[in-house]
């Protein structure tokens, strides 16, 4: 770091945050740096307990809650994709009078959802970054509606085929927004709880397509458009819920909106005992300006900014948990779950998908509770490597009679593993994408990572039913070959940013620290921060 913003051993005078006005704190901020003086850039309520700021902190925990709530539309659309498939009524449609779906149709649908969020993600980082992540929440439900509404009139293949371009876009606009509007508003201490939390919902909500599937497959087994249909009740309550959530106060300071930043803050933090709303949005503001100065000589456009250094460095590992997810075999136990066992000779592969949902909802509801204590580094390699043996598992399975009844439920362990694993690990890799990027490129770096993502989804959605089709559960060797591979990297790779604020990960970055060491390096930002608080606590030692 430029020794023009390291700390110091003195407080600064921006700390009097009330006798200076939103309209000149960054002009002030600004001199502090030039000055070497030291600029407060993390908050004492940050040093709370992770349990305490839960409860302090209900109100803005319930805000990020709601933003979480939203991706349960996202979870059961794509569980509806995966399970639709094998519903007669569906498979005579898509068809033409048939009762065998064509392979290569499963594997255009799962390819067009994620050339869909490729497009989506692509799109919607501009109206992110300019217009504010409200604005993106709406343009997501506004194309969402109109993927429900192709779904609704779906006859033929086709028509289904573009009905999944348009929700594939709709869902990757959601997922690049959501989970980065949680980050921005979380308290440090609990970020990866809230921001894990959309992953959370998504998992939730996908227990209830196969649900309504099966019931169908009882009493109307050729009925497969009352799931869709009720897609529109969660539209609604997504409408409600994107009206009354506030804007994000990290992008209005961006964008130069001080005093609406203050009002977000006031309200959402208001009754929080200790909370200064100056000394907060001062930090805010801090960190946003020591970002600028830093990058002030560079010129070009933010798309060509984050390829470039510790910007790029900061990418690929903001993309790297998402490929993880991928590379341990997704796809398979997961994406097209319902189809894999169909291929592997189970007879209620809907009660198997329901299963699997369980243990995906356990594997994210454990990552989402101890991520903040335990750290995101080694849960992540965690689940992923347990996800990763899970799959060679199922491989080495296919070498023998695995339709037999004893490995049949042998193979249903593995796949549950592999989804308490892969599944879980992904509620983490929503905040690596979501915290890991400097604020100012936060949007676009968090778009091209979710797009690098989307590249591997679409190449693992396209050939993974061919895979199944011509290698069944022996799919499983090559994804334990992939998992192994991005495991090891990951080890390399993925640092410990747990009760981390922006300007320290920031900091991190700059000083070029090994990610290994992230989690026991004492940041400047961190030592002014003590030294304030000694020099506050002098006058009543010596009374």
């Amino acid at each position: 770091m430029d020794s023009n913003v390291r700390s110091a051993h003195q407080p600064t005078h921006v700390e009097q945050h009330d006798t200076i006005d939103n309209e000149t704190l960054p002009t002030a901020i600004d001199k502090a740096f030039a000055s070497g003086e030291a600029v407060q850039m993390r908050s004492s309520l940050d040093n709370l307990p992770t349990f305490r700021a839960v409860r302090i902190y209900w109100r803005i925990s319930l805000i990020c809650m709601m933003g979480a709530f939203c991706a349960a539309l996202d979870g059961y659309e794509v569980s509806i994709a995966s399970s639709i498939v094998s519903n007669k009524g569906f498979i005579r449609t898509m068809s033409n009078g048939g009762t065998v779906l064509n392979a290569t149709y499963v594997a255009v649908w799962g390819g067009m959802l994620s050339t869909g969020q490729l497009i989506g993600v692509g799109f919607l980082q501009f109206a992110t970054d300019a217009l504010g992540r409200k604005i993106a929440m709406h343009i997501t439900w506004i194309t969402l509606c109109v993927s429900v509404a192709l779904e609704s009139a779906a006859s033929n293949w086709l028509y289904w085929l573009f009905a999944k371009l348009i929700g594939g876009a709709g869902l990757g606009m959601m997922q690049a927004t959501y989970p980065l509007y949680i980050a921005e508003h979380s308290p440090t201490q609990i970020r990866g709880f809230l921001t894990t939390s959309y992953m959370f919902w998504y998992v939730a909500a996908q227990i209830f397509a196969p649900l309504a599937l099966r019931q169908l497959a009882i009493t109307s087994p050729y009925d497969f458009k009352i799931p869709i249909y009720t897609q529109w009740g969660m539209l609604g309550v997504l409408l409600v819920i994107n009206v009354f959530l506030p804007e994000s106060p990290w992008w209005l300071v961006q964008r130069g909106k001080i005093d609406e930043a203050e009002k977000v803050l006031a309200m959402t933090h208001k009754g929080v005992s200790g909370y200064d709303v100056k000394e907060e949005l001062a930090i805010i503001v801090a960190t946003i300006e020591h970002e600028r100065i830093l990058t002030a000589s560079e010129t070009q456009n933010q798309l060509f900014q984050i390829f470039k250094g510790v910007n790029l460095w900061r990418l690929f590992i903001a993309f790297w948990p998402k490929a993880m997810q991928q590379l341990a075999g997704q796809s398979v136990t997961n994406n097209y779950a319902t189809y894999f066992f169909q291929l592997a000779g189970n007879a209620a592969p809907f009660t198997v998908t329901i299963i699997l949902a369980v243990c995906q909802l356990a594997g994210v509801l454990s990552s989402s509770l101890i991520s903040d204590k335990f750290g995101r580094r080694w849960l992540a390699i965690g689940l992923f490597g347990a996800g990763t043996l899970a799959i060679l598992g199922i491989g080495i399975l296919g070498s023998f009679d695995y339709q037999s009844p004893k490995l049949g439920s042998v193979l249903v362990f593995f796949a549950c593993v592999s989804n308490f694993g892969v599944i879980g690990g992904a509620g983490i890799a929503y905040s690596y994408v979501a915290e890991i990027p400097t604020q100012r490129l936060r949007a676009r770096t968090a778009a091209v990572a979710l797009m690098g993502s989307f590249c591997l989804g679409l190449t693992f959605n396209y050939t993974v039913p061919l895979m199944l089709k011509v290698w069944s559960v022996r799919t499983g060797y090559f994804f334990g070959a992939t998992g192994t591979i991005s495991c090891i990297i990951g080890y390399f790779v993925l640092p410990e940013i747990a009760c981390r604020t922006p300007a320290e990960i920031d900091e991190l970055f700059e000083n070029r620290i090994a990610p290994r060491k992230f989690r026991k390096h004492v940041t400047q930002v961190q030592t002014f921060l003590e030294e304030k608080e000694h020099m506050e606590r002098l006058p009543e030692e010596k009374a």
